[in-house]
């Protein structure tokens, strides 16, 4: 099982408000923040008493308006109680009515690199067992149009999210994925997966296959490596597999961006730069790992030192607001955001490998500002240590969140696809 600690944190919090009231198992009273992190903190709830009345005790209704008057706690008390849980509290400020809850950043940090460790474990040893419970439509299977490389695209993602979530493998009912409505599979489930429409006509494509949308793309990856990011193409046979590998991997994100039930209205055209959120992903997934890489060379050449211990590292030295935003969003939050992508309660049969196409978006996007602003692998100086290992380890820990997402998707990471044909292209732009 997976250490959610921002959900934790939650459950801590209804039940230091509630005590032994109804604690709500799905309530959303107690907000998670994404951003103005350093503003308003990682958390807030409303103090008015009247957005909890439903979860007090109606016999005793009160007269006091204020949550934390009622309960007869204080802010104060609240920090208090949180140093007995693994995140606590550094402060918690009152404004219009709300708390904001900022947490002690340095031990979350500490914490988070750690769980992320073990997490990111825990789910390459499900993502690589096989999950019989999930099955495309065989008539699907069997086609050649791009609408059913979708089906079988989403059928595969569908699988690895099923296998992660620890559903029962239950034998008796399985979970049929199928672009055809009129498709009959008995009792068991089934996932409508939307059609494939081409955007100039909005009528499903009929006229490209499969092979041929991937060929499509393709080409359109050589030309957005050759003129946006610099790489110098050639004719070897590296190269070949690479533009292959990376074509399939684009297509694979294009159809699973879009809600599975929704249609995905696609442009059939090399220039029309329907690959660039896929290209612009895998190109800073390749950042990072050239950053670790080099990292680790410069190591066994003695240059820097090993990284210390975690508990030995000053994680307090990720100050800067893009770091901690880095970290609470992607990394500590990854456990609860991976719970957000499937609802199987109550006869619900939802996957939505979509909001991972919008997760890693993202991702790359906030890293790869703070790639163009910060200097990372510095002089190896006795005072610039401390913080390189600190960043080290948030890289390490991106990286590995942001593989395990594309390997959810069914997308090669960068180590896996195309080290060495693109490592050495940010070779002279490594800072």
């Amino acid at each position: 099982m997976l250490e959610d600690e921002i959900n934790i944190l939650i459950a801590n919090i209804y039940s230091f408000l509630l005590t032994d009231k109804k604690i709500p198992k799905h309530g959303n009273l107690i907000k998670k923040h994404s951003i103005n992190l350093f503003e308003q903190g990682e958390l807030s709830f409303p103090n008015d008493i009247k957005c909890w009345i439903q979860y007090l005790d109606q016999k005793l209704l009160p007269n006091e308006a204020n949550l934390m008057k009622y309960i007869g706690k204080g802010a104060e008390i609240l920090i208090k109680e949180s140093k007995k849980w693994n995140l606590s509290i550094e402060k918690v400020i009152e404004l219009k009515g709300r708390l904001f809850i900022h947490v002690d950043r340095p031990k979350a940090m500490s914490l988070c690199f750690f769980n992320s460790h073990r997490n990111n474990q825990i789910l390459l040893s499900e993502l690589i067992k096989e999950n019989s419970s999930i099955c495309a439509d065989p008539l699907d299977h069997e086609s050649t149009c791009i609408t059913s490389l979708r089906v079988c695209c989403l059928t595969r993602v569908i699988q690895h999210l099923y296998g992660i979530h620890k559903c029962k493998d239950n034998v008796s009912e399985r979970i049929f994925v199928t672009s055809r409505s009129s498709s009959k599979f008995g009792e068991n489930k089934v996932i409508l997966c939307g059609t494939v429409l081409n955007s100039d006509t909005g009528m499903k494509e009929t006229a490209s296959n499969a092979d041929d949308f991937i060929r499509l793309r393709q080409e359109e990856l050589t030309l957005i490596a050759q003129h946006k990011y610099g790489v110098r193409v050639s004719t070897e046979s590296k190269w070949k597999e690479f533009i292959s590998k990376l074509g399939k991997s684009a297509v694979n994100f294009e159809l699973l961006q879009t809600k599975p039930s929704s249609a995905v209205k696609i442009k059939f055209d090399s220039s029309s730069g329907s690959s660039k959120r896929a290209a612009f992903i895998l190109y800073n997934c390749a950042r990072l790992e050239t950053i670790i890489r080099t990292y680790n060379e410069r190591v066994e050449a003695g240059s820097y030192p090993q990284l210390p211990k975690i508990d030995d590292a000053d994680f307090s030295l990720l100050n800067q607001d893009d770091e901690w935003s880095i970290i609470f969003n992607y990394i500590l939050g990854f456990p609860s955001f991976l719970k957000s992508t499937v609802d199987l309660e109550q006869g619900r049969c939802e996957f939505r490998p979509h909001l991972i196409c919008s997760f890693l978006s993202s991702m790359v996007g906030e890293f790869s500002q703070y790639y163009r602003r910060v200097r990372i692998l510095t002089e190896p100086r006795k005072h610039l240590l401390p913080v390189l290992f600190a960043r080290i380890y948030m890289l390490k820990s991106l990286n590995d969140t942001l593989k395990i997402c594309l390997k959810i998707l069914n997308i090669d990471s960068v180590t896996q696809m195309y080290s060495s044909v693109l490592f050495y292209t940010y070779s002279d732009k490594m800072n």
